[in-house]
């Protein structure tokens, strides 16, 4: 019996280990230079129920600007620029009209083409492809 329940124990720990999303540390602002089109974002990775988002994000000169944001009535719009700042491995985003306070997003994945981010504060995975 304690062999079955040993077993049972590893069997649940490796299926937890193996689902589990370890993020990358961004090592500098050229990882991420560029537009990227924020094609849509899910609660995990595993999740089958994605959320279409529509806009793009461009990267430039420690700015992030937010292009063609989808609205429910009316024509998509732009946001103003915002600074950004790579620390302690995390894309650092500072919040419109908040001194000192930032969006923080850790880095998933990043090929030359496509990148996954996660937001931090609400545990959000957003897929993004480079434009």
């Amino acid at each position: 019996m304690k062999k079955i329940k040993l077993l049972l124990a590893l069997t649940l720990l490796f299926g937890l280990s193996s689902t589990a999303v370890f993020a990358q540390a961004l090592t500098s602002n050229k990882d991420l230079l560029g537009s990227w089109f924020l094609e849509y974002t899910k609660k995990s990775p595993e999740d089958t129920e994605k959320k279409s988002m529509g806009m793009t994000w461009v990267l430039d000169n420690n700015q992030l600007t937010q292009k063609d944001i989808p609205q429910v009535r009316g024509n998509p719009y732009d946001a103003p620029a915002v600074d950004y700042v790579i620390e302690d491995g995390m894309l650092k985003v500072s919040i419109l009209g908040r001194a000192g306070k930032f969006d923080v997003y850790s880095l998933v994945d990043k090929t030359d083409t496509a990148m996954v981010l996660k937001d931090n504060k609400y545990g959000t995975f957003m897929y993004f492809t480079k434009k």
